[in-house]
């Protein structure tokens, strides 16, 4: 197949996604249902540049890692507080027994 084709299918793609900022796990059918039928990269295009639409995701994050949403760190979390020494409390009174 010829390389400017495959050029053209993954540059069409690309502006998709990054245009309504869609997930790289999305399935065909949502991505015409969010797209448009009409602007929506067709199934045969798909299959003669790339065999399959997984393969299309594949090489949307192989050549443009920008859509790759990198999980945001996590805070560290914040260290316990020490527990304050508690005030010394005064002996209790024994309690005298009576005889």
């Amino acid at each position: 197949m010829a390389v400017r084709v495959k050029k053209t299918v993954l540059d069409i793609a690309y502006k998709h996604f990054s245009e309504f900022g869609l997930p790289l796990d999305i399935e065909y059918k949502a991505y015409t249902g969010i797209v448009g039928p009409k602007e929506a990269l067709s199934v045969p295009s798909i299959k003669r540049s790339f065999k399959a639409w997984k393969y299309l995701l594949h090489a949307l994050v192989k050549h443009h890692p920008d859509l790759v949403k990198k999980p945001e760190p996590k805070p560290a979390p914040k260290p316990a507080p020490k527990p304050k020494a508690a005030p010394s409390k005064p002996a209790k009174a024994e309690k005298k027994s009576e005889e």
